[in-house]
């Protein structure tokens, strides 16, 4: 496809319009315009009517820029697309599109004739594979954006994903295909949060709901304040006096952003070893992000200041720098404009594009038709009369055959509708897709956990730490995290679940003593055959890995809690309220281990729920959870209105006098100069295609109390 030798690149963000205008000169671009256009409001601020704030952007950017003629290429944002990446046998390239279009209807959430969809290829010298990547939106959410952009005279010739868009920039920008090792880039943008990771010409990537709107909504929750009021506190944050309560405040945004990070790592580690992060957007210029990120992933992470192979001079230079950190997008969309995108696919209907194509074509056929017109009026004309005076003497018989033909037309229409038989009842039915298997994964999961710890599941908490004073030789695993993945089923009909569990542990040696008991049960116990004969899957052995490279430290002293103060919200404290289903996995001395209905060891009963964070601050998340805390950095709570009953306000000494706790020297469970860990072990199960009919499975075996 040919290629113009200027564009634009548009890209539509929550917070702003930014655009670039480049040039091609060989290999070379140019920047010959840009503009950066905030919104009256952000797009994400409760109750606002984002079509026409969008408009009166465009509008002013339409004003201010003449786009008459001009190449435009717009970009949709991921969390309102797919990406999926699949891997497929070598094949001859006539066969290939039909191939992806057979993966693309299994990876697609969506019936494929509702949505639009594009892919790319990714051919690694010498490997026998080849990957393709899967871009699709549905036509719904197309058609919205494109009615919104003809309303102010817009009509693009090309539609991308804005991660797309970003891996074209930094490909060319930072010429990955000469890297050695792969890159991680953020993006976090205002709803949602894009991770490409890039390995030479070749790219990953997954978008995640999180972004610099929660971090928003955590200030305003915290200070009682408009989202409005809240944005401006987190911009001036590295400056305010409140510093320090707006990033308490902020903490478990930070916390549920990491864990992301870690999942995306995890899932990507194949490519490679990955040692190199850079950070893009507005967000990251919270003070701390940075030094937060990389150190709990160790990794080295900066934040995209310049770029490499643009630039503007004269007056402009300085903006430009400025707003360089969110260029990055548009700076991508302009290169695949001009042809200089590694990834160019395009999501705009065919429709809309055939008739772009007439539409530019047209004062060429108004010529011709003008020459033709005026060239042949006189022989048109007699049999142009002729044709009147039959129509008004129509024969009767043909006037009833066509009104017979409209009236069957009409007929078959209403049936043809009324027989369609809707998606409904299919997409519901795909909630029961393997609900015999997960209570099996879970089952295997916990047995794996607990074949670290001893054999008596019932001893209580104090037995225990009693016969393991010294904490970094203690058999105890807590699951922090677990998680599935499932992949679409290959030819033979197997499909795979790729499990994730993070767990946490005090030992002192944590990849060998994970691997020598929790890998080995799931090693061991790879086919489904003794007391696991009923199991419905086999677990792939050779995929079992702890992950050195995952491994996170902690400190005694992020659980710890010193008497009369609140815990720190850098720690995990008592109870992950996250809702009914994992309200009661934490003991309330900081988690207990995996199985427990609250506290102690594998096996035990133990304490239900506990509290996150501190006694300050405290927010409950989920029904049977506990609080999440801020370290006192959220304001204090408001007055009890007043009641014939009189009010005592709660402290730590109150407590004991109300409810004191009997005097023990058992040793901690988490004692404050004793380092902690947080691995990642993970694993792939194969199961057997699944029957049609909603078979009556057994539960899976029940043993000691997990």
């Amino acid at each position: 496809m040919a290629h113009p030798s200027a564009a634009w690149g548009i890209e539509i963000g929550q917070f702003a319009i930014k655009a670039i205008r480049l040039e091609r000169d060989g290999d070379d671009v140019h920047v010959t315009d840009f503009s950066v256009i905030p919104h009256r409001k952000v797009l994400s601020t409760p109750d606002i009517d984002i079509a026409e704030v969008t408009r009166l952007s465009l509008g002013q950017f339409i004003s201010e820029k003449n786009l008459e003629g001009e190449q435009l290429v717009i970009s949709v944002p991921g969390h309102l697309a797919f990406a999926r990446f699949a891997k497929l046998p070598p094949v001859k390239a006539k066969a290939l599109p039909d191939i992806v279009k057979f993966e693309a209807v299994q990876q697609i959430p969506f019936p494929i004739e509702d949505v639009e969809w594009d892919y790319e290829a990714f051919r690694e010298e010498g490997a026998p594979e080849l990957e393709v990547g899967i871009f699709a939106i549905t036509r719904e959410r197309v058609n919205e954006k494109l009615d919104v952009y003809s309303e102010v005279g817009l009509s693009p010739e090309t539609l991308t994903l804005s991660p797309v868009a970003l891996f074209n920039s930094m490909n060319y920008d930072l010429e990955l295909g000469n890297a050695t090792s792969p890159i991680v880039f953020i993006d976090i943008g205002t709803q949602a949060t894009d991770v490409i990771i890039a390995n030479g010409d070749r790219c990953w990537i997954r978008t995640f709901p999180l972004g610099g709107t929660h971090f928003t909504e955590a200030i305003a929750k915290a200070f009682k304040i408009s989202y409005a009021k809240a944005e401006r506190l987190k911009i001036e944050s590295a400056s305010s006096k409140y510093a320090k309560q707006i990033m308490q405040a902020m903490r478990p945004v930070f916390s549920d952003l990491l864990q992301e990070l870690q999942r995306s790592m995890s899932y990507a580690a194949s490519m490679g070893e990955l040692t190199e992060m850079i950070g893009i957007g507005s967000t990251f210029k919270i003070p701390g992000l940075r030094k937060f990120i990389g150190q709990q992933l160790q990794v080295n992470v900066t934040r995209l200041d310049e770029f490499k192979r643009v630039d503007v001079g004269g007056r402009e230079a300085t903006t430009f720098a400025e707003n360089c950190v969110n260029l990055a997008t548009a700076y991508g969309l302009a290169l695949q404009g001009v042809g200089l995108g590694q990834i160019d696919i395009n999501l705009v209907p065919a429709a809309v594009l055939r008739e772009q194509m007439w539409h530019n074509k047209t004062k060429w056929f108004v010529a011709a038709a003008s020459i033709i017109v005026v060239g042949s009026a006189l022989s048109i004309l007699g049999p142009f009369l002729q044709e009147r005076q039959l129509r008004d003497q129509t024969p009767n018989e043909v006037t009833n055959v066509i009104r017979d033909g409209k009236k069957l037309v009409g007929d078959f229409g209403k049936a043809e509708k009324n027989g369609r038989v809707g998606d409904e009842a299919a997409q519901l039915l795909t909630l029961f897709d393997y609900r015999n298997v997960w209570p099996f994964v879970v089952q295997d999961s916990a047995d794996a956990l607990a074949a670290a710890g001893p054999s008596n599941r019932n001893m209580l908490l104090g037995d225990f730490l009693n016969m393991f004073p010294e904490a970094t030789n203690r058999p105890l695993v807590q699951l922090y995290f677990l998680d599935g993945t499932l992949a679409s089923g290959v030819g033979d009909g197997i499909s795979t679940i790729s499990v994730s569990m993070e767990v946490e542990l005090s030992h002192a040696d944590p990849i060998n003593f994970l691997t020598s008991t929790v890998a080995k049960w799931l090693t061991d116990n790879a086919l489904p055959e003794g007391n696991r004969e009923n199991v419905p899957y086999t677990i792939v052995a050779n995929s079992v890995s702890c992950n050195p490279s995952l491994l996170v430290t902690l400190t005694g002293s992020d659980f710890y809690v010193p008497e009369g103060s609140a815990r720190s919200g850098s720690g995990r404290g008592s109870g992950r309220g996250r809702g009914n289903n994992r309200g009661n996995g934490r003991s309330g001395s900081g988690g207990g281990p995996v199985g427990s209905s609250g506290g102690g060891p594998v096996g035990m009963s133990g304490g239900s729920g506990g509290a996150r964070g501190g006694n300050s601050g405290g927010a409950p998340r989920g029904n049977d959870g506990g609080l999440r805390g801020n370290s006192g950095g959220e304001p204090a709570p408001p007055e009890p209105e007043e009641s014939n009953i009189p009010f005592k306000e709660v402290t730590i000494g109150t407590l004991d006098e109300l409810a004191p706790l009997p005097k023990h020297t058992d040793p901690q469970l988490h004692p404050e100069d004793i380092e902690w860990y947080r691995a990642t072990i993970t694993f792939d199960v194969e199961i057997a295609a699944q029957p049609e009919t909603i078979p009556n499975t057994p539960e899976p075996p029940r043993g000691g109390r997990r």
